[in-house]
């Protein structure tokens, strides 16, 4: 879902269910997860995702580190 002024660069790829805030800008070439919430403008580039969407990097390490804190609590 594209919300009002959003402007997308060339290229832009955006996976399904995925959120765009208005007034956003994305630059050419970012990919937008699926099911991510941009709510703020996004480089050229750069690879988003999880709500709210971060750089996929740290998302991912952010999901790595609960999980492990989530088994941990079960021991």
């Amino acid at each position: 879902g594209l919300a009002g002024s959003v402007k997308l660069g060339n290229g832009v790829i955006i996976g399904g269910s995925a959120s765009i805030k208005d007034h956003t800008t994305i630059g050419d070439r970012a990919v937008i997860g699926a099911g991510s919430g941009v709510t703020g403008d996004v480089e050229a580039g750069k690879t988003m995702l999880g709500y709210p969407a971060l750089e996929a990097r740290d998302t991912l390490k952010q999901w790595a580190i609960m999980k492990r804190l989530l088994n941990e609590s079960k021991k």
